[in-house]
C-alpha cells in the first residue's frame, strides 16, 4: 500500500468517525431520539456506522487477496 492509498483510507475512516459523532453527540440526537421514534432506531444507526467501517476496511484490503 502506498502513501496515497493509506491517506485516502485514513480520510474515509475519519469521515465515518465524524458521522458517528454527528449522529450520537450533537443536536441531531434529539431528532432521532424523540418519543415517537422506533425502539430499534439507535441499533440501526449503529449498524450503519459499523457496516460503513467494515465496508471501508474490506474494500481497502481487496488488493491483498
Amino acid at each position: 500500500m502506498n502513501s496515497e492509498q493509506s491517506t485516502w483510507f485514513l480520510e474515509r475512516i475519519i469521515l465515518v468517525i465524524a458521522l458517528a459523532i454527528l449522529l450520537f453527540a450533537t443536536p441531531v440526537l434529539n431528532w432521532w431520539a424523540q418519543d415517537g421514534s422506533p425502539w430499534f432506531l439507535v441499533y440501526l444507526l449503529w449498524l450503519i456506522v459499523i457496516g460503513l467501517s467494515a465496508w471501508l476496511y474490506f474494500t481497502q484490503h481487496d488488493d491483498d487477496f
